[in-house]
């Protein structure tokens, strides 16, 4: 049961959001000009998803109280802040490297699943026949790319998402790439902890509008 979920002050939509941020699109390491030391965190997005940065930066400034840079033309943020940041980064690196860790527990809030979700998630459908031959949509299923990371760090995640929400999903590999898939029904039960989450913005209603059609908004 995750608790306080309406409180978007909370540790626990912070830390969940910076958790979320950095198994998609963000990345980290520590900046070692500072001292005390910070993490210093960067995220990059397609000129499609412009608003998406912009909401990003605002709620990471609401939250941490620190100033987002913009680079190329605001297609890229970054920011430097300190313990709690600086922990994220920690639990979910290895060397140089982004990795999943049994820290993913700390992910306890909608707000992190959401966020990769709108970095590495895409929504796919597939063409079924009738008995008739005439040929149909299937309702849509959710994925998440998540070729970074190995297959045992993966399985902790879908763990954690099948904890969180009860919805089971499992790993498609391919030599190009590594997925996360769920079924149309268990697409279903994380769209219903996450919708109320994903950021009202253009690029988002976008890339959901098929889940936001079958499912509801």
């Amino acid at each position: 049961m995750m608790k306080d979920i309406e409180n978007t002050d909370s540790v626990s939509y912070k830390r969940s959001l910076l958790i979320g941020m950095l198994l998609g699109c963000a990345n980290s390491k520590i900046s070692v000009t500072t001292k005390p030391l910070k993490a210093e965190f960067t995220v990059k997005h397609s000129v499609s998803q412009l608003d998406l940065v912009h909401w990003k930066a605002t709620e990471i400034e609401r939250l941490f109280a620190v100033k987002v840079r913009y680079t190329e033309q605001q297609k890229c943020l970054s920011f430097s802040a300190g313990r709690r940041v600086r922990i994220v980064h920690q639990w979910f690196h290895c060397g140089e490297r982004k990795t999943i860790t049994p820290k993913i527990r700390f992910m306890d809030h909608p707000i992190g699943l959401t966020m990769l979700l709108c970095d590495a998630g895409s929504i796919r459908r597939q063409k079924k026949q009738h008995k008739t031959g005439s040929l149909y949509y299937a309702k849509p299923s959710l994925t998440i790319a998540v070729r970074p990371f190995m297959e045992v760090e993966i399985a902790l995640l879908l763990t954690h998402i099948k904890t969180l929400f009860g919805a089971e999903g499992y790993i498609k590999s391919t030599y190009r790439a590594r997925t996360i898939r769920f079924n149309p029904e268990n697409s279903q039960i994380i769209w219903q902890g996450v919708k109320r989450w994903i950021p009202e913005i253009s690029s988002m209603h976008s890339k959901f509008q098929e889940a936001i059609l079958a499912f509801g908004k």
